[in-house]
């Protein structure tokens, strides 16, 4: 980004590039980013979030082969409630989300990214991505989704691991970012009432291209290049905050919140 600059949040970055092998008894061997919520496609519902968010433009990453995603995309591209362009980039190998990310480094064009993963979707007064763009705006830094969990709601989620910080307004002050959890098990507190964790938004200043770049050269063959360590190095330099979600946070990306999302968003008024 340039210094002095701030940039509105413009662009936004959709992740398809997955198998979806968790939600592969419901998607029946198609693209999960297609099922149905309430009757329309998870992608539509996440390109509906960033148009009313002030996305102008998003780039959908996709695999190889997944061309109906693509033309989903495509086809919904400056209809009402949705961005005006919509372009499409292509992960070669699903590497990790940070390799997909960085698919959208030309896109980005030195200002800031927002990313939002269709394994998540949220109810509330005001977009996800909006509250994002606002503490992005606020702090200058990159800023991922903070939820608070409680342990009653366990079956709900899949795997997360909780985020040590602080709350200050709409601003989570993040004190170290963990691992992720194990995909077999849902969170655990520890005995604590509620806590935070880090989901699928997020708004990237232009450095964090360089950033991925630098972690992946520390990289073992064979290694994902995922978010986490990417966020790590971000935090490290002082340069990574969290935004609390206002909101109910909907796991789409495992059976039982896909089922919950189904509901919930049939029940919402359109």
């Amino acid at each position: 980004m340039t210094a002095g600059i701030l940039h509105p949040v413009r662009k936004a970055l959709i992740p398809c590039g997955g198998k979806g092998t968790r939600m592969a008894a419901l998607s029946r061997g198609g693209a999960k980013e297609l099922l149905p919520v309430a009757g329309t496609p998870l992608l539509l519902w996440v390109l509906r979030e960033c148009a009313s968010s002030g996305i102008e433009e998003a780039m959908v990453v996709i695999a190889p082969g997944k061309d109906e995603v693509a033309d989903v995309a495509l086809d919904a591209a400056g209809t009402p409630g949705l961005p005006k362009r919509v372009h499409i980039g292509i992960q070669a190998e699903p590497r990790g989300l940070a390799d997909a990310i960085r698919v959208g480094r030309e896109f980005a064009d030195g200002t800031p990214l927002a990313v939002a993963l269709p394994d998540n979707l949220f109810v509330g007064a005001a977009p996800a991505l909006a509250q994002l763009a606002g503490v992005h705006h606020a702090t200058r830094k990159n800023v991922v989704a903070m939820v608070e969990l409680f342990q009653k709601d366990a079956e709900r989620y899949g795997p997360t691991s909780i985020y040590p910080g602080t709350v200050r307004g709409d601003e989570f002050s993040i004190d170290a970012v963990p691992a992720k959890g194990d995909r077999g098990k849902t969170f655990d507190l520890g005995g604590a009432a509620s806590g935070f964790t880090g989901v699928g938004r997020y708004v990237f200043t232009a450095e964090v291209f360089a950033v991925i770049d630098e972690v992946e050269a520390g990289l073992k063959q064979g290694e994902e290049l995922d978010d986490i360590p990417v966020m790590r190095v971000l935090l490290q330099r002082g340069r990574l905050t969290g935004c609390r979600i206002e909101g109910d946070f909907l796991d789409v990306g495992i059976p039982s919140g896909y089922g919950e999302a189904d509901d919930r968003l049939g029940r919402r008024p359109r």
